[in-house]
């Protein structure tokens, strides 16, 4: 009998194999960090702080000399000429220091803005796995709600065949059963939803499957009331407004073009009869000096310093707005935990004791089995209640530490 079992055993261990083969098991946590190495777009967005260190490498340098070369001959005899000049120019002012400071700044904007994706893509992919841990948790709630009513249809069929109930109780246990079948199959396709927004943030490709573990834990102490000062997006705009009020300076610098200095150095050939002819050569020094007659250059500073302004007001918005948001989300996060509270205290041990008398009552026929389930639906709506609010307070502790500029969470989803 062995024996015979042995390859059915093999085959269905081979699938199950196969069918797991390529997932991907990740927590809120680990799925965060999975996507900050596999994301393409941030991928993408990375080699922006190597175009800004090529810019910085260009900056600040001088213009290539120039060289004229001059060649003259008379058509009719054998005079001529022939010229070279070698020309270096050099700036005025101090453009070329002002120039490489904008490419510095503009270095240190690209790495926080990348630091800024970071953030931005770990509280994205955290928010998704949260809610993907919350439909779990629902579908597990509504599994163990179907248990219970199915055993509770199985125990009225059974008083219905004695003639103790009624058929109508039994019908309607049973509708309630279709009913928590429906409402998982929702879930279900509103967590297929959610995998395949994740999916690209992951950087999945092809078939692989995607499994969140871990659970939601409680609400902890809430965390006090911080200032943000350090989040890359405002130190990425602090860089920006740098940079602007280099480019004032460097288009003020740009006035006065670059002046020439040069050596030059000519043959020249003459014929005066009845003399040979005269070879003469000649070494002279060039200076050439611009001129800010018709262009002062006075249209860009103006658009310079209005550039230079506006950064500095973005500064004071985006300070503004990441200090809000701290606000907003440790509100959100004192209210839900102040809510579950309630519900863990109070409320559902008070709708589960209530659940179970009537229960009791019903077993002796002192209660309708109307009331049973509305107690019942009162009990799971209340648990339902208590993880949407659970699932909120995370998202608003996801949302605190990203206000924060964490890139990972210092209190989040826990692995089982």
């Amino acid at each position: 009998m062995l024996k015979k079992a042995a390859p059915i055993l093999i085959l269905l261990l081979t699938s199950a194999t196969g069918a797991w083969a390529g997932a991907v098991s990740l927590t809120v946590e680990g799925a965060a960090a999975h996507a900050l190495q596999r994301n393409p777009t941030l991928a993408a967005a990375r080699l922006r702080i190597e175009e800004a260190r090529g810019r910085l490498q260009q900056s600040g340098r001088l213009s290539n000399p120039e060289l004229d070369l001059e060649f003259t001959r008379h058509t009719v005899g054998p005079e001529g000429s022939a010229g070279i000049v070698l020309m270096q120019r050099f700036p005025l002012t101090s453009r070329l220091r002002h120039e490489r400071a904008v490419s510095r700044a503009e270095l240190a904007a690209a790495e926080a803005e990348v630091r800024d994706a970071e953030r931005k893509l770990a509280a994205e992919v955290r928010t998704a796995a949260v809610k993907l841990l919350a439909l779990g948790g629902q579908r597990e709630l509504r599994a163990r709600q179907l248990v219970n009513s199915r055993e509770l249809s199985g125990f009225l069929l059974k008083r219905v065949e004695a003639g103790e109930a009624s058929v109508v109780d039994a019908s309607q246990v049973e509708l309630e059963s279709r009913q928590i079948e429906i409402e998982n199959l929702m879930l279900a396709a509103d967590e297929a939803v959610l995998l395949g927004e994740l999916r690209p943030l992951l950087g999945v490709v092809g078939a692989d499957r995607i499994a969140m573990t871990g659970e939601l834990p409680a609400p902890k102490d809430i965390p006090a009331a911080t200032k943000v000062t350090a989040r890359p997006d405002i130190l990425a705009a602090q860089s920006r407004a740098e940079a602007a009020r280099s480019v004032v300076l460097e288009q003020r610098a740009r006035r006065f073009e670059d002046f020439g200095i040069g050596a030059s150095y000519t043959r020249d050939r003459t014929l005066d009869f009845p003399e040979p002819v005269e070879t003469d050569q000649i070494i002279g020094f060039r200076f050439s000096f611009p001129l800010p007659l018709w262009n002062n250059n006075s249209g860009r500073v103006r658009e310079a310093e209005a550039a230079a302004t506006r950064a500095e007001l973005e500064v004071e918005a985006t300070q503004l707005g990441a200090n809000a948001e701290v606000f907003a989300a440790r509100s959100a996060m004192g209210a839900y935990a102040k809510l579950i509270s309630e519900l863990d205290d109070q409320v559902l041990p008070a709708a589960t004791r209530i659940e179970d008398q009537l229960r009791n009552s019903y077993s002796t026929g002192q209660t309708s089995l109307t009331d049973v389930l509305r107690a019942r639906t009162r009990r799971l709506e209340l648990q339902r209640q208590r993880l949407d609010a659970l699932r909120e307070y995370q998202l608003a502790r996801i949302r605190h530490d990203a206000a924060l500029g964490r890139t990972f969470s210092t209190g989040g989803a826990a692995g089982k």
